[in-house]
């Protein structure tokens, strides 16, 4: 499209092509904050809501256990039609006889059962954790995807503002080499850096669309461009790496998960044990049977029909069952050792993970303090080479070498903005306090 009078060049008509997308999105399609897209991903993602469904199973095992400890209630019956005959007397009979019966069974003693009961109590608790858990994964895979777009959108960014700066040079030399103060030489070089550069533009804008494709997988949302405000990093409070990996050994999720699972352990022990133990029922039942008579050649026999109630306890007590119950204890037993060397290795993992976030937080800062300084720098250096340059006393390679600095600064810069950012919440999740407060207070510093 060309309009009389009017000369784009080619950055101007990228960015003008850009805007006019976007201008031209749904509506529907509103960018939203970190906190924002957090909301809709806990209705979104399909991890979080298999863990959820988990939760509603495992809430089920505790009235289950429970009826094994509860009255059971039954109704049985039956009837039989007989035909026999006697050969050798020639008699035959002929008869039929019903009965049915209601049946109570109530444990009186049953250890397995009590221990499985106050162990489904625990599973609860255990499901309760791995939610939670959930919930903190989720938090962290759309904080990373979130920061994983607008690093990409500001790396997009940078490449577009170089291209500007490239084009600027390449009309800088062009007047130069008219003037006989430059050369082709200089011209070629420009050149061989714009189009260098201009490689760099698409590969950051696919980049990006890919970075965008994989939150709204996520999310169903788009985010929110960064406001270019630059955010006030604060240090972690306490200001002591021993203190957060010890919170960590004792409220990080995955360490909660393993000692509920080594109480479990130790839990099935004395289940398994109890298999040595006798049993208990009372059992009480009453029933009517009815025989109603039949031909005995022409005779007929008389019905009979009585009620009957039985009330007692049967007591079963294991004498060998083939070492089984032995074999499960000495498992049970192996079990629980497994148990507590997971809990340890969590332990460890947890303080481990603590340390290393607390670190990417301190030391993440103290270089991004550094880079800020670095860019000023190499901007003021930029400025002074491109005056020295257009004076006659820089050549040409010095001020693209400047540029080329100032371009891998604001790069580093914004790479390490967010990685302290997303240091920041992982430090939060090895303690076991990351939640929705904590999550919209970072949302604000970009906000």
């Amino acid at each position: 499209m060309r309009i009389p009078g009017l000369h784009l060049d080619p950055i101007t008509l990228l960015t003008f092509l850009c805007g006019l997308s976007l201008a031209c999105c749904p509506a529907n399609a509103a960018a939203e904050d970190l906190y924002q897209l957090y909301q809709k991903a806990l209705t979104h993602d399909m991890k979080f809501a298999a863990a959820q469904a988990q939760q509603l199973a495992t809430a089920e095992k505790e009235p289950q256990s429970r009826a094994n400890l509860l009255p059971d209630l039954s109704v049985t019956g039956g009837a039989a039609w007989v035909d026999a005959e006697d050969s050798s007397d020639y008699h035959r009979n002929r008869n039929n006889t019903n009965a049915y019966a209601v049946v109570l069974t109530q444990p009186l003693l049953r250890w397995q059962s009590v221990v499985a009961h106050d162990q489904s109590k625990l599973m609860i608790s255990a499901s309760e954790v791995q939610t939670e858990q959930a919930r903190q994964d989720l938090m962290l895979r759309v904080a990373r995807a979130y920061f994983d777009v607008l690093l990409n959108q500001e790396l997009l960014n940078t490449r577009t503002q170089q291209l500007q700066t490239l084009q600027e040079s390449q009309d800088r030399t062009r007047r130069l080499l008219a003037d006989g103060a430059s050369t082709h030489n200089a011209l070629e070089q420009v050149q061989a850096k714009y189009d260098q550069a201009f490689a760099e533009q698409i590969a950051a804008r696919g980049a990006l669309d890919i970075a965008t494709e994989a939150l709204t997988q996520l999310t169903a949302a788009q985010a929110r461009p960064w406001s270019g405000k630059e955010p006030q990093f604060s240090a972690p409070v306490p200001a002591a790496i021993g203190a957060w990996a010890t919170t960590a050994q004792q409220g990080n999720l995955a360490v909660q998960r393993a000692q509920i699972a080594q109480r479990l352990a130790e839990m099935d022990i004395d289940k398994e044990q109890a298999g040595h133990l006798p049993t208990l029922d009372l059992i009480a039942a009453h029933g009517r049977f009815a025989s109603v008579g039949g031909d005995v050649y022409d005779i007929t026999l008389p019905e009979n029909r009585y009620n009957q109630t039985v009330v007692g306890v049967k007591l079963s007590v294991p004498l060998y069952g083939g070492g089984r119950t032995s074999s499960r204890v000495r498992e049970a037993h192996a079990l629980q050792s497994k148990a507590l060397d997971e809990l340890e290795d969590a332990r460890r993992s947890a303080g481990l993970m603590a340390r290393q976030a607390y670190l990417q937080v301190t030391s993440g800062m103290s270089q991004y303090q550094a880079l800020k300084q670095a860019l000023k720098s190499s901007q003021v250096n930029l400025t002074s080479v491109t005056h020295g340059f257009e004076a006659g006393a820089r050549i040409n390679t010095e001020v693209l070498d400047a540029q080329q600095k100032v371009t891998d600064t604001q790069q580093r810069l914004a790479q390490q903005r967010y990685a302290i950012l997303l240091a920041q919440l992982n430090l939060l999740a090895s303690t076991g306090n990351l939640n929705d407060v904590r999550l919209r207070e970072v949302s604000r510093l970009l906000d």
